[in-house]
């Protein structure tokens, strides 16, 4: 039998029979639970580096689209151009809420209090 051959609860066993055999406590289960951990947190960095790469694609496909244009007036921009670009720049809007979302990053929100409304006491 291989551990690949075990299911949950029969892993989750042999993990406290390992226990029970080490004389030191937890100290190797300790070291395999980082290195799960760290391994989870490449992968997860692998992820938001290929997100990144597409946001930094569709940028750049946004201003390739719109640098011939570079000085002119908006209205000798074809729609089609604008359509375009816009679709670009909403891609890599969506590719940044994404990489925000697998590093743990909140949305930005907008800084400073809310002011409520005006009394007449004021």
């Amino acid at each position: 039998m291989r551990l690949k051959d075990c299911t949950k609860e029969e892993l989750i066993f042999v993990i406290k029979r390992l226990q029970l055999y080490n004389l030191s406590g937890s100290h190797y289960i300790q070291l395999a639970l980082r290195d799960v951990e760290e391994e989870r947190e490449r992968k997860k960095m692998d992820e938001a580096r290929k997100v990144s790469d597409y946001a930094f694609q569709k940028r750049q496909e946004y201003i390739d689209l719109l640098t011939p244009y570079e000085g002119k007036r908006l209205v000798d921009i074809p729609d089609s151009v604008f359509k375009k670009a816009d679709a670009a720049m909403r891609e890599a809007e969506k590719a940044d809420r994404k990489w925000n979302k697998i590093v743990g990053v909140a949305d930005a929100k907008p800084v400073g209090k809310k002011r409520g409304p005006v009394s007449d006491a004021e």
